[in-house]
């Protein structure tokens, strides 16, 4: 008789928890959550902060990048993002260059030990990637990918 009422039913399970597991948003931010936890920790342990990490993995696209480029791509304020290249210039990984046609406009690029920098901690952030696609089919990761984009895109209209 007790093995028979050892397991609550399904709809014993609190009701909060059902609202947020079907709850696309929800699983996202969780998952943001736990990814940038993650990220944190590992990054920390290399001296370094997420806000560099994204400012050198979108220098690390190409040479000469507009400051309007990484504001998008690493999802930073203008103003963080001026500190940020200022700390980091200091310290030798980037440097930035007006525009040869243009000198209101500015182009940062990583410096031979910027670039060092993030081809170590690319090795790190591959690795959590993979962990996160860790047992999902090519043909799983390929349609995880395409479904992101999508809704992103979606977001952006």
């Amino acid at each position: 008789m007790g093995a028979k009422f050892a397991k609550k039913p399904p709809e014993a399970a609190p009701q909060s928890a059902s609202l947020f597991d079907d709850f696309l948003p929800y699983l996202i931010a969780r998952l943001a959550h736990q990814l940038d936890a993650d990220l944190i920790e590992k990054l920390r342990r290399e001296g370094i902060n997420i806000a560099r990490w994204r400012i050198l993995a979108v220098l690390s696209m190409g040479d000469g990048i507009p400051i309007s480029e990484i504001i998008e791509r690493a999802m930073m304020e203008q103003s963080a993002l001026s500190r940020v290249l200022m700390t980091m210039e200091a310290e030798g990984y980037v440097r930035r260059v007006p525009r040869r046609d243009d000198a209101r406009y500015v182009e940062v690029f990583l410096t031979e030990q910027g670039r060092d920098l993030f081809n170590s901690l690319n090795t790190v952030v591959r690795r959590r990637q993979n962990r996160l696609l860790k047992g999902l089919s090519p043909q799983e990761v390929d349609a995880a990918f395409t479904l992101i984009r999508r809704m992103s895109h979606n977001m952006s209209e």
